[in-house]
């Protein structure tokens, strides 16, 4: 898999396509797009700039469509963990993975035992 960073012409060339390479989000499965227009600098203040601010910005720096900006921003510290607690048991019902140790509801078959 090509993991290259996104240069602005091919960001402008693809429009509103989703980004189909960078680092994968476990939890929404969106890929979180890089930038090669973006140093470490201009990254950490990105970061700790206001949502609505720093997806602006995003999009100045890098010409990015709103979506992707928003994939990055909320990703800004990287993907997120996937859902349940790798700890947690398995539902007495079905089997799946309950979400944490202490869930008494499971969310793969429905199975309530409060």
């Amino acid at each position: 898999m090509d993991s290259a960073p996104y240069t602005r012409e091919e960001i402008e060339s693809l429009g509103d396509a989703k980004p189909t390479r960078g680092v994968q989000c476990p939890k929404c499965k969106c890929h979180i797009p890089e930038f090669a227009d973006l140093d470490a600098e201009t990254i950490a203040k990105l970061k700790h700039m206001h949502a609505g601010r720093g997806m602006l910005e995003l999009r100045r720096l890098t010409g990015c469509s709103p979506l992707w900006a928003k994939i990055w921003y909320l990703h800004r510290d990287g993907p997120h963990r996937e859902f349940g607690d790798n700890n947690a048991p398995d539902c007495p019902h079905c089997g799946e993975q309950l979400r944490t140790k202490l869930a008494k509801q499971c969310i793969a078959c429905g199975a309530d035992w409060h």
